[in-house]
C-alpha cells in the first residue's frame, strides 16, 4: 500500500495541486455519483408499481426530457468549465460573472425549451408516437407538462452543483446532491405509494424535489458558502464574451449528445430484431454498467476541474501532464471497480428480477466491458475531457458520432445480426468504439492544436 500511495503522490502532487487534495476530491465525487445511481434505482423501482399503462408514458416521455436535459447538462458543464479556467487565472471577478452568467443563462433557456414543450406537448407526443393507447398517450402528454415545468429549477441547480465542482468544493456539491435526491426518493413514496397518485405522483415529485434544490443551492451559493460575494443581481448580467465561452464550451456537447442518442435509436432499430430475452438481458446489463460508470463519472468530474484549473493559468504543460497521468490513475481505479463489481453480478441481478436465460448473456456482456473500461474507457473519456477544457469540443464531438457510427452502428449491425453474435456483438463494438476514440483523441494530444484555443 505504502509504494500505491508514494506511486500515486509522485503522479499527482504538483505546486497546484496535492494528492491527498485530489484523493478527497475524488472520493466525494465517487460518493456522489454512487448516491445519484442508487436512489435512482430505488425511484424506478417505485415508478414500476404505478402499473403498465403509466410506466409506459414515463418511458415514452424519458427519452424527450433527456434529450432536453442534456441542453442544460452541457450548458452547466461549459459554464463550470469556464469557472474552473477563471480560478486557475485567479480572477475573481471572472469567476463572478461566470457563475452568475451560467445561472442565468441556463436559467433562460430552461424557460424557453420548457414553454414551447409545454405548449406542444400533445403535438410533438402525437408525432412522436401515433399508435400508443389513448391512455398512455393521455397520461404522456400530462407527464410531459409536469417534466417542463420543472426544467426551470433542474437548470438551475443543475449548474450551481457543476461549478461547486469545478471549483473544487465537492463537498458542498455531494451534500445538496444527497438532499435533493432524499428528497424525491421520499417525495415518489409519498405521492406514488401514499397518495395514490400514480404518474402524476411521480411528475409531482420531480417539480417538488427540483424547486427544493433550487432554493438550497441558491441560498448555499449566496449566503451559507459565497466565498466569491455573487449577488443575485449577477444572473442577470450577460456580457459577451462570457456567454460566448459558455456556449462554445457547452454547445459542442451538447449537439454531440444529441447525435450520439440518434446513433443509438439507430443501434435499438436493429436491436429490435432480437428475442424478447436478449433485449431484456441487454437493457439490464445496461443497468448495471450504470453502476460501473460511478467510477468514470467521478473521474471525468475530477478531469474537469483539475485541467480546467491548470489550463485557465495558461499551464498548458501541467494541463497535459495531469490528463496523462489521471488515465493512468483511471485504468487502474476502473480495474479495481471492474473486479469488485464483476462477481457481484448474481447479487446485483436479484434487483431486476432476470430470468435464468437471460443471466449467461448478461454475464458476456458484462466481462466484455469490464475487460474493456480499464484498457480503453478510461483513455476514450478522461482524453476527451482534456481537449474539451481547453475548447477542443467540436473534435472530441465529431469524434464521438463517428466512432459511434462506424463501431456501434455498422461494426455492431454485422456482429450481432450478420454474424449472429447477438447482444454481445454490441458489447465488442461498445469496446472498439471506446479503442478507436482513445487512439484519435491521443494523437490529437501529442500535437498542439488543441493548445491554440484561448483560454
Amino acid at each position: 500500500m505504502q509504494r500505491i500511495r508514494l506511486k500515486l503522490e509522485s503522479l499527482l502532487t504538483t505546486d497546484q495541486f496535492s494528492y491527498e487534495e485530489l484523493k478527497k476530491m475524488f472520493l466525494t465525487l465517487l460518493l456522489d455519483q454512487f448516491f445519484i445511481f442508487a436512489i435512482g434505482l430505488l425511484s424506478t423501482m417505485l415508478v414500476s408499481r404505478v402499473g403498465e399503462a403509466a410506466m409506459a408514458a414515463v418511458s415514452l416521455v424519458g427519452t424527450i426530457n433527456g434529450m432536453v436535459s442534456l441542453v442544460f447538462t452541457s450548458l452547466a458543464t461549459g459554464g463550470a468549465i469556464a469557472v474552473s479556467r477563471a480560478k486557475g487565472r485567479g480572477d475573481i471577478y471572472e469567476i463572478q460573472r461566470a457563475i452568475g452568467e451560467v445561472t442565468g443563462v441556463c436559467g433562460v433557456v430552461s424557460i424557453v425549451l420548457g414553454g414551447l414543450l409545454y405548449l406542444g406537448a400533445d403535438a410533438v407526443v402525437h408525432l412522436l408516437y401515433p399508435n400508443v393507447e389513448p391512455l398512455v398517450t393521455d397520461y404522456a402528454v400530462r407527464y410531459m407538462r409536469m417534466m417542463c415545468i420543472s426544467f426551470v429549477p433542474y437548470s438551475i441547480f443543475n449548474a450551481i452543483f457543476n461549478v461547486f465542482r469545478n471549483l473544487g468544493d465537492t463537498k458542498s456539491s455531494l451534500l445538496l446532491t444527497i438532499v435533493i435526491n432524499v428528497a424525491h426518493l421520499l417525495l415518489s413514496l409519498l405521492f406514488i405509494n401514499g397518495l395514490n397518485m400514480g404518474v402524476m405522483g411521480s411528475g409531482l415529485s420531480y417539480i417538488v424535489a427540483r424547486l427544493i434544490g433550487m432554493i438550497l443551492a441558491l441560498i448555499w451559493l449566496l449566503v451559507v458558502h459565497n466565498m466569491y460575494h455573487v449577488r443575485v443581481s449577477f444572473f442577470f448580467r450577460f456580457s459577451a464574451d462570457v456567454t460566448k465561452d459558455i456556449f462554445s464550451l457547452g454547445m459542442p456537447l451538447a449537439v454531440e449528445s444529441m447525435l450520439l442518442q440518434g446513433g443509438m435509436l439507430i443501434v435499438n432499430i436493429y436491436l429490435a430484431q432480437l428475442s424478447t430475452m436478449e433485449l431484456a438481458a441487454h437493457a439490464r446489463a445496461n443497468a448495471l454498467l450504470s453502476l460501473y460508470n460511478t467510477t468514470s463519472g467521478a473521474l471525468i468530474s475530477l478531469t474537469s476541474t483539475v485541467c480546467g484549473q491548470c489550463f485557465g493559468a495558461k499551464r498548458y504543460d501541467l494541463t497535459l501532464q495531469y490528463g496523462k497521468n489521471l488515465i493512468k490513475v483511471g485504468r487502474i481505479a476502473m480495474g479495481i471497480t471492474s473486479l469488485l463489481l464483476y462477481p457481484l453480478t448474481p447479487v446485483l441481478m436479484l434487483m431486476y428480477n432476470v430470468s435464468p436465460e437471460s443471466m449467461g448473456m448478461i454475464y458476456i456482456s458484462l466481462a466484455i466491458a469490464a475487460v474493456g473500461m480499464p484498457l480503453f474507457s478510461c483513455d476514450s473519456n478522461i482524453t476527451a475531457m482534456v481537449l474539451r477544457v481547453a475548447g477542443d469540443g467540436v473534435f472530441t464531438g465529431a469524434c464521438a458520432v463517428i466512432s459511434l457510427a462506424l463501431c456501434r452502428c455498422i461494426l455492431g449491425y454485422v456482429l450481432t445480426i450478420v454474424l449472429g453474435l447477438g447482444v454481445p456483438g454490441v458489447w465488442i463494438a461498445l469496446a472498439v468504439e471506446w479503442l478507436l476514440r482513445a487512439v484519435a483523441q491521443h494523437i490529437r494530444l501529442r500535437g498542439n492544436n488543441w493548445i491554440h484555443q484561448k483560454a
